[in-house]
């Protein structure tokens, strides 16, 4: 009987394909129209439906939920291959284990491993939900490869292994889809939208794929690093509509030295058979070599590159959402990077004329590209999964012969528990870290047992110099004695500076007694001393986490801001003393403490040292109707590390009052235009047009006179300096960025530790610099506002011989020694300017810190 069934099984795999084939719909059966139809859209809901119904009826697709959302929507992912390949699934999956580490083959097993493998290509739609084709278009190819009986799909199904992921941000679509049906016949059709379609970081979350913040992120870094490991990425955009229509790689200069030439070479051969087939369909406007360059770490596609995988990249020029638009050849126009004029070069042989361009026209553009890339990947099985297999090998190799060979993280760290969410991130990732079992030398340096080591030679080599090492990024003109030329993105990024994390990176071999760890785990906190009073050195950014839970607990805490006898109190200024506390208190503290990871010693209340209440400050964070990322990543920012705030608009700001609800008030980075004007009327709906004007400026000044505390950040500065007339000069304003340039760099600040904003930091940090700023103090005149204006108090400074820490710079010297964070007293408040990205993208935990002290307690008092 068992037989019998087998032989059945195997005669249904044979001959049922077709079968199966019949009774699968397609998507237009289902939605009631045409995949790309002018001014229609499939929901999430709908989408999720669909793929789930071919699962049902067809063997060659299975469908896996694989975590839930940001805002609990299902993430799916679609795997396709053949009947025959989709029995085997798990072997498969350790089979691609074995390519993407070869380190762990066994003797003699590698052509084996080779010749029982598929390409296993993953593709990656709408990651920015408003560009919506890619998720619309997934049902489609879904219902093809499920039902086509050509040679070309069975070849695509034999050979590789698709893993399709319809949406990389499921949350997005149904807010794009709401807004852009309500928008429908309005002169805002298909913009407008007032809030980020991923809940924090909007179009960031293509920022997110090393820092691994968001549930979407770390769900598929989970199936790319963890579970699938597949040898190509294939990550589906679109873009502006000003010129070309559709980029394909190979990318622009410059080039990582991280990212391995094989990878560059593969990048031409697969942009070179998708432009063909876009060419041999007579689809125009194809360009490659341009816009995008291959420098930068962190995206859908750029990240997987130092994990020896190719990634891939298209970008559809957009219609407006479903809306078609018409536009004639003199609309469009070149770029910058890769195409000076509108006109045939070798990078852009077939310009599109100009005319429609509609949702659908993104569908079938994006559908032959994935079409092309499949055959590809069918017909080089072999030789993509050997030269993945290579790339491991080559990584082990040089780990073992030639610096870096390993980088440690030693366990005295200024902020330990951040240092073990680097170590987290790291793994996450997929990097191999051990844990030294006893003391050890390296570099002739001897190390305590408990240190982290993350050794090089392993197959993710590249990842971890990408985020360990520092940048230098090459200079850059539009053309010789010109402007600077952008980077796509950032220019430096390293990990370990911007977390305030000492990671030491070893010259020579060593060796150690360690163990491999599965995961990271925070070490449970400690308590020491006797009494009912605990001391914080107040060092860690957790300490802020404690802090915020026990003000809402309405438990007593105190800033030490003077110590009278150093001889008797061993703890700081900077230091927070809770209590002291009933025992219901104590209870309450000592779990956070242990869960934190936190260090607290017991003692009883100081007599020889002056301490300060704290209290829990109203913390209002201004959200304007523009889907600024940076509100939201400053949302996100106040969450994880549990401060409460109140999400402030423009018709709250001018009602006024604001002192009475607000004891501060952040404004993130945004222009001065943005925070004064908004979006234009006919632009977005009435109730959603305009920023604060001058009303929400003169109560903004109001409420600073009143008391309050302004928080500016970045760019928001030039809204403060502007309208408070702050004795504040912005010293690189007006410079041609052949004089001064720093795009998305890593910046040397040395900081004033008896200045509150800087309590708990080190003599120095590392600040992300993003086309940012430098201040100068100016003598007050008290003579615009109503409000007189104290002396600018400078926390923080960029450094003047050590300025560049990972990136790039030109003209230095204009910032060097100029302020990068200073409070300014006005009236019975503070205004308090940072000049740079003091919480960018969730990643700079090391200057978090000075954030978080300016909410709670502003720079207007001297520590002693």
């Amino acid at each position: 009987m068992n037989v019998r069934k087998s032989v059945l099984a195997s005669f249904f795999i044979l001959i049922t394909p077709m079968a199966f084939a019949s009774e699968a719909p397609s998507p237009e059966d289902v939605l009631g129209f045409r995949v790309g139809d002018d001014f229609r859209l499939a929901r999430w809901e709908q989408i999720v439906s669909y793929f789930h119904q071919i699962d049902s009826q067809s063997n060659r697709v299975l469908v896996e939920e694989i975590g839930r959302t940001t805002e609990n929507a299902p993430y799916i992912l679609a795997v396709v291959s053949s009947p025959e390949t989709m029995g085997k699934i798990d072997e498969y999956k350790k089979i691609q284990r074995k390519i993407s580490h070869p380190n762990e083959l066994e003797d003699g097993e590698t052509e084996e491993i080779l010749s029982q493998s598929k390409t296993v290509v993953l593709v990656s739609c709408s990651l920015h939900s408003s560009e919506i084709g890619a998720s619309q278009m997934s049902m489609e190819l879904l219902h093809e490869l499920a039902t086509r009986t050509d040679d070309r799909v069975r070849e695509i199904l034999d050979q590789t292994i698709i893993l399709l992921v319809p949406s990389a941000n499921p949350d997005g679509i149904d807010k794009v889809v709401d807004w852009y049906e309500k928008s429908i016949g309005t002169p805002w059709e298909g913009s407008g939208m007032p809030w980020l379609y991923q809940k924090y970081v909007g179009h960031d979350n293509n920022r997110d794929w090393f820092m691994l913040t968001q549930k979407e992120t770390q769900i598929l870094t989970q199936v790319l690093y963890h579970q699938w490991h597949p040898c190509i990425v294939y990550d589906i955009h679109q873009m502006g509509n000003a010129g070309c229509r559709f980029f394909v790689p190979p990318f622009y200069d410059p080039i990582s030295p991280n990212v391995d030439p094989l990878i560059h070479e593969s990048l031409k051969l697969i942009g070179g058979a998708i432009t063909m087939e876009l060419a041999e369909e007579g689809k125009k406007g194809v360009i490659n070599n341009a816009i995008y360059d291959n420098w930068w770490h962190g995206g859908n596609r750029t990240t997987p590159y130092r994990h020896n995988i190719i990634g891939i990249l298209t970008e559809a020029a957009s219609p407006r959402i479903a809306s078609p638009v018409f536009q004639s050849k003199s609309d469009l126009s070149g770029h910058t990077r890769g195409l000076p004029e509108y006109r045939p070069q070798v990078n852009f042989a077939d310009p599109w004329p100009g005319g429609w361009w509609r949702l659908r026209d993104v569908v079938e553009y994006e559908k032959t590209a994935c079409y092309a890339l499949f055959t590809l990947a069918a017909r080089y099985r072999e030789r993509f999964n050997r030269n993945y297999l290579a790339l491991g090998e080559k990584a082990v190799r040089l780990g073992n012969e030639e610096p870096p060979f390993a980088y440690l993280i030693p366990p005295k760290q200024r902020d330990w528990p951040t240092a073990v969410r680097l170590l987290q991130i790291l793994r996450q990732g997929g990097v191999d870290i051990d844990l030294a079992e006893s003391p050890f030398t390296a570099d002739g340096i001897e190390y305590p047992a408990n240190t982290y080591i993350i050794f090089a030679a392993q197959p993710y080599r590249n990842h971890i110099r990408d985020l360990l090492d520092p940048q230098v990024y090459p200079d850059r003109e539009l053309y010789p004695g010109g402007p600077a030329e952008s980077p796509y993105d950032m220019a430096g990024w390293t990990l370990s500076y911007q977390m305030g994390v000492t990671a030491i990176r070893v010259k020579t071999p060593f060796s150690a007694e360690a163990r491999r760890l599965s995961e990271i785990t925070l070490d449970e906190g400690r308590l020491s001393g006797e009494g009912s009073t605990y001391f914080s050195t107040n060092r860690t950014n957790n300490d802020f986490i404690l802090l915020n839970r026990a003000l809402k607990e309405s438990i007593p805490v105190s800033l030490l801001v003077t110590v009278f006898d150093k001889e008797k109190v061993k703890y700081p200024t900077g230091s927070l003393q809770y209590g002291p506390l009933s025992s219901r208190q104590s209870n309450m503290v000592e779990t956070w403490i242990v869960e934190l990871g936190l260090e607290i010693e017991r003692s009883a209340t100081l007599k020889d040292a002056e301490a300060r209440p704290v209290r829990r400050p109203r913390i209002a964070l201004y959200q304007p109707w523009t889907a600024n990322m940076d509100e939201g990543w400053t949302r996100w920012v106040l969450e994880q590390f549990e401060f409460d705030y109140t999400s402030l608009h423009n018709a709250e700001i001018q009602a006024g009052d604001l002192s009475e609800r607000y004891d501060v008030i952040v404004l993130p980075d945004m222009s001065s235009n943005e925070i004064m004007n908004g979006r234009k009327e006919d632009a977005t709906p009435p109730q959603y047009a305009g920023g604060v004007g001058k009303e929400g400026a003169a109560q903004l000044q109001k409420f600073v006179a009143d008391g309050g505390r302004l928080i500016c950040l970045d760019s928001a500065s030039t809204f403060a300096v502007h309208y408070f007339d702050l004795p504040v000069r912005h010293v690189l304003q007006g410079l041609k960025s052949q004089e001064f340039y720093c795009p998305g760099s890593i910046l040397r600040i040395n900081l004033d530790r008896q200045n509150p904003l800087c309590m708990g930091m080190d003599p120095h940090a590392a600040a992300c610099f993003n086309r940012s700023y430098a201040f100068e103090a100016k003598r007050s005149q008290n003579n615009s506002t109503d409000a007189p204006k104290g002396e600018p108090r400078i926390a923080a400074r960029y450094d003047n011989t050590l300025t560049l820490m990972s990136g790039w710079i030109l003209g230095e010297e204009h910032l060097q020694d100029k302020a990068a964070l200073l409070s300014v007293p006005y009236g019975k408040g503070e205004v308090v300017l940072y000049g740079f990205r003091v919480q960018h993208r969730g990643q700079p935990h090391g200057t978090f810190r000075l954030l978080f002290n300016g909410l709670l307690f502003g720079g207007t008092f001297d520590l002693h």
